[in-house]
C-alpha cells in the first residue's frame, strides 16, 4: 500500500492536554487496537480492571458525543438573562446621555440668550381656536 503508515496512538502526543491525559487515552487506544492487555494497562495506569472499562466507556462515549451531526454554520450567539438586561441598561443609558446632551445645550442656549428663554412660544391660530372651542363646551 503506498502513501505513509498510519500512526496510531502515539497521535495522542500532539493533542492539547496534560501529561498525564495524553497517557491515559494513549493506553485506551492501546487497548481498543489489541497492543496493549487490560491487565499491563492496569498496572501501567495504576488502576483496577473496573476503573479502566469505565474510563475507557466514557472517553469513547465523548468522542461520540463531539462526531454527532451538527447544523451547519456559525452556532447562534447564547445571551443570557443578564447579558440582555445589561444591553438593555446601556441602551437605556445611552439614550439618557443624549437626553442629558440636549436639556445642556438647551441651557447653555438660554443662559446665552436670556430673552428667548422668558418668551413663551406662540400659538398658532389653529390652536387658539382649539382653545375657543373648548371653553364653550
Amino acid at each position: 500500500m503506498a502513501g505513509r503508515k498510519p500512526t496510531g496512538p502515539p497521535l495522542v502526543w500532539n493533542l492539547e492536554g496534560s501529561e498525564q491525559a495524553k497517557e491515559r487515552l494513549l493506553v485506551i487506544l492501546e487497548t481498543i487496537t489489541g497492543k496493549t492487555a487490560i491487565r499491563e494497562a492496569c498496572d501501567r495506569l495504576g488502576i483496577q480492571d473496573a476503573s479502566l472499562y469505565k474510563t475507557r466507556t466514557l472517553a469513547l462515549q465523548a468522542a461520540v458525543d463531539r462526531l454527532e451531526p451538527r447544523p451547519m454554520g456559525r452556532p447562534p450567539l447564547r445571551t443570557s438573562p443578564e447579558e440582555k438586561r445589561i444591553a438593555e441598561l446601556e441602551k437605556q443609558l445611552r439614550e439618557q446621555e443624549v437626553r442629558l446632551k440636549l436639556l445642556e445645550t438647551e441651557l447653555e442656549i438660554a443662559r446665552t440668550v436670556p430673552e428667548m428663554a422668558d418668551r413663551a412660544p406662540k400659538k398658532t391660530a389653529k390652536q387658539k381656536r382649539r382653545r375657543v372651542k373648548r371653553k364653550r363646551r
